[in-house]
């Protein structure tokens, strides 16, 4: 079945099931009630006897005192909240799509509107009360009349929900999706209640009938609420006043933030070019110490740029002069070496020295000369900003040193437990290599067969390495010739080799099956006789059965496939090396103890604000060295089984980025550094990711309240397509998801894409090349919301029901503040915008007030300047 290319929501104004369809199909008065209850006629034939009336009676929401909370599948907002926009409805969501009309004791009225036999009141947590009171089925909520919504309108905010896909193939139909596609049905209750900003609120399930109301309270019910089917409570001229205790099936609390929704935070982001200064600190050397020649006051390379893990595209740090540098590296190279000149009759430093980072995964014990290799360790130990940043590394291990040992040590007795099960395994796979040669290799290919009979369902679930099995196989097994009746009764030393052996001697031409070798009969005239097939198949089907059986039984196919049921990353038997592995994101110990080597200048991001940036590969990589240095060192102080050349972490950001890596190759992909061991000696600072590039991978920055607001926004960047005329960039289909997330308290949030500086900007036109990148903030499309926007005008109609405010229920400020909940008789009574009337049904105030996922985009040449010469 093809799957889904699109997907859209059907709003239903009620819906019903079983008996209940039915009766929603007849027409005429509603059926009788009897006691409260719904009264079905049956009529009943038994055999040819003649029919018999009989009435059913229905549960009704009299007998309703609770509700399986699993019913519930979600609710907007979530409990607890404590920023929930204010104009927006609070909502409950049914695993049943017939669930608020399940036991409506009535049909829908001429208007086709039925009303649920519950509804969702919000009410202010100030003056009101919920408590559990003894002896009663169900809390209470206690509140002001003035708090409840109007039951005569309940039926406009509740509906059924179905989400149709749009297929090559006919979209099934209603019935078909109710019974076979559960999983895509629903129903929905709205609070349509005008919301004050920064308030607190329960939100309550209640009965909307008065027998529901006395069954939930534990009160008598008289046969005249029973029989008029009263509402829980009325509104209007005469209509109690006061206070009113209803029971509640459900409820959450949470409170409203400020006036502001998805659309309105986004459309606050305002694109913006940082300083060129963010991602740099000033770094002073000319008092180095450990004996190095001090500088004089203002001389050239007293001051370097300090960079951090990020920095902006601009950013350039100010040069080394050539003379400054030659002086300050053959002074730190001396310092460096000195340990090495020095070394105790065992070949240990008698010196001790400043850390020679990385010099275990290359086995150097001093600095490579200038221009020898390994430029990596090279570059990495004689800059003073890449030895900050791996000196950074070495602190956070002795920061967290117990958690990461504790780790270590349960690590290693695991490991301990896969050694043993893999020995076990290279056992077995030698005594069965054993036995495959001695017993299997040399067989025929009809003897094989034959021999492998018994293990035919295994062996013909797949091929070799999962392909499939080839068609003689599938024959020559589901032949009676492989079974084991077969081989008894054909066994040499059986009674049918013996009866052949009689046979033979009375006619020479017969073949013979003895117990003699040298006369058995060929394998050949066996199997054509045994079969009944008129001509044997030929050498090449069975040299091609016999491969592929031999490759199924090999015991090294066997007995990995056993060990990876408990080791599933195992290729081999054989015993891996090992060193623990910390898997989590290393920026996060970075941003805790270093706050500003992660962005140094972050305070200079304005609020509300949307930029980019890249990263920093040298720096990174200079910081992942310097953790998995001092961890070796830990390691082996500790007394820990380590040759000191692990690369324990290779995670600099958080890994699972939008999109989770779902096979190991895509977590390799998503390693920010590759194994220290394997970095080649002519190799570079900065090129050891796992696109071995040193160019920057961009980063998006978003700073203010969207994403803490809403952390399940989608964020990508959308490639781009030149117009039909070649004059503008617009969006294209191609999707890139975000491969790691870094946070920053209170408000930034960064995300980093597969994308270079040179690719998200494009070219400068059609003609020159590929448009470039946008980048795309955009609300989650999967859980539909319900509202409408922020007032800005007052009455009138919208253009289009999108356009929908709050300020088109009231005439002024003054009368929407008067409103409780949103009135169907009102200023918008009897409108028809975009072909939709208003308060027809609820299946229309649903389409209506629903609010469409809102994205913006910016592409990238927002933010990048031209290239070429930066100051």
């Amino acid at each position: 079945m093809p799957e889904p290319t699109t997907a859209s929501y059907r709003f239903f104004s009620w819906l019903r099931q079983g008996l209940l369809a039915g009766l929603s199909n007849q027409t005429g008065a509603s059926p009788p009630l009897t006691g409260g209850h719904l009264v079905l006629p049956i009529r009943l034939r038994v055999n040819s006897a003649a029919p018999v009336d009989v009435n059913i009676q229905l549960y009704g929401p009299g007998d309703i005192t609770g509700i399986d909370a699993r019913e519930v599948i979600r609710t907007e907002p979530q409990a607890h909240m404590t920023d929930f926009e204010p104009n927006y409805f609070p909502a409950i969501e049914f695993d049943r799509p017939d669930f608020p009309w399940l036991f409506t004791p009535a049909k829908a009225d001429a208007a086709r509107r039925l009303r649920p036999w519950i509804c969702l009141i919000v009410v202010r947590k100030e003056g009101a009360a919920l408590s559990t009171v003894p002896r009663q089925p169900l809390p209470v909520v206690t509140c002001g009349r003035e708090e409840l919504p109007d039951l005569d309108q309940a039926w406009a905010w509740a509906h059924a929900q179905i989400v149709s896909g749009q297929t090559a193939a006919p979209d099934p139909t209603l019935q078909q999706i109710l019974n076979d596609h559960p999983d895509r049905t629903l129903s929905r209750l709205l609070g349509a209640r005008r919301l004050d900003p920064n308030t607190a609120y329960y939100a309550c399930l209640v009965p909307t009938y008065e027998v529901g109301r006395k069954a939930g309270l534990g009160e008598p019910i008289t046969a005249d609420d029973e029989q008029a089917l009263k509402p829980a409570w009325s509104k209007g001229p005469g209509a109690p006043t006061g206070t009113i205790s209803l029971p509640v099936y459900f409820h959450w609390e949470f409170r409203t933030g400020l006036a502001g929704d998805f659309e309105s935070l986004a459309r606050r982001l305002e694109p913006k070019q940082l300083p060129t200064t963010v991602g740099l600190r000033p770094m002073d050397i000319s008092q180095p110490g450990w004996g190095m020649p001090a500088l004089p006051p203002n001389a050239p390379g007293n001051l370097l740029d300090l960079g951090g893990a990020l920095r902006t595209p601009e950013t350039n740090p100010r040069p080394w002069p050539e003379a400054a540098q030659t002086s300050f590296q053959q002074s730190l190279r001396t310092i460096l070496n000195e340990p090495a000149a020095h070394t105790a009759p065992d070949n240990t430093p008698a010196v001790l020295g400043p850390p020679l980072y990385g010099q275990w995964y290359t086995d150097q014990q001093t600095i490579p000369a200038a221009n020898q290799p390994p430029h990596w360790l090279r570059e990495l130990n004689l800059d003073p900003r890449h030895r900050v940043a791996a000196g950074v590394g070495t602190q956070v291990i002795r920061y967290e040193q117990e958690p990461l040992m504790a780790s270590a040590w349960d690590q290693l007795e695991q490991q301990r437990q896969d050694h043993a099960r893999l020995k076990r395994a290279q056992l077995a796979e030698t005594v069965g290599d054993s036995l495959f040669n001695k017993h299997l290799l040399n067989l025929p290919a009809t003897r094989l067969v034959q021999l492998a009979g018994p293990s035919r369902t295994a062996l013909t679930a797949s091929g070799a390495a999962g392909a499939p099995v080839p068609d003689p196989a599938r024959v020559l097994f589901a032949n009676p010739a492989s079974t084991g009746a077969f081989r008894r009764i054909t066994r040499p030393r059986g009674p049918l080799a013996a009866r052949m052996d009689r046979l033979s001697a009375a006619h020479p031409t017969a073949p013979a099956l003895t117990a003699n070798p040298q006369r058995q009969p060929g394998t050949m005239a066996l199997f054509t006789a045994a079969t009944g097939t008129k001509r044997a198949p030929t050498a090449n089907i069975w040299s091609a059965v016999k491969t592929d059986l031999l490759l199924r039984l090999n015991p090294k196919q066997a007995v990995l496939a056993a060990v990876r049921q408990t080791l599933p990353a195992a290729e081999s038997t054989d015993l891996i090396r090992f060193s623990p592995t910390f898997p989590q994101p290393m920026y996060e110990a970075m941003r805790d103890y270093f706050p500003n080597m992660l962005l140094p200048g972050m305070d200079q991001v304005p609020a509300n604000s949307i930029a980019l940036l890249k990263t920093n590969p040298e720096l990174i990589e200079a910081y992942m060295v310097g953790l998995n240095h001092e961890m070796s060192r830990e390691l082996l102080w500790r007394g820990f089984p380590t040759d000191q050349r692990g690369t324990y972490f290779r995670q600099f950001w958080d890994a699972a980025g939008e999109q989770p890596p779902t096979t190991e190759a895509e977590r390799e992909l998503r390693r920010d550094i590759t194994p220290i061991a394997s970095w080649t000696a002519d190799s570079r600072l900065g090129t050891h990711g796992a696109r071995g590039s040193a160019v920057g991978q961009m980063v998006l920055l978003v700073r203010g309240d969207l994403l803490r607001r809403y952390p399940r926004a989608i964020v990508y960047a959308l490639e781009s397509v030149w117009s039909a005329d070649g004059t503008r960039r617009e969006l294209g289909t191609t999707e890139r998801y975000p491969i790691f997330r870094a946070t920053q308290s209170p408000d930034i949030t960064m995300l980093g894409f597969p994308l270079t500086e040179t690719e998200v900007r494009g070219a400068d036109n059609k003609a020159a090349g590929h448009p470039g990148w946008f980048f795309v903030l955009q609300e989650q499309p999967t859980e539909p919301r319900f509202g409408m926007d922020v007032a800005k005008t007052y009455g009138g109609t919208p253009q289009h029901w999108s356009d929908l405010t709050w300020g088109h229920v009231a005439t002024d400020e003054a009368g929407l503040k008067q409103i409780v909940y949103v009135p169907i008789d009102g200023l918008l009574k009897n409108a028809v915008v975009d072909q939709i009337p208003w308060g027809k049904n609820s299946a229309h105030m649903a389409s209506i007030t629903r609010q469409p996922p809102f994205r913006v985009a910016v592409h990238a040449r927002t933010w990048l300047r031209e290239p070429g010469p930066r100051p």
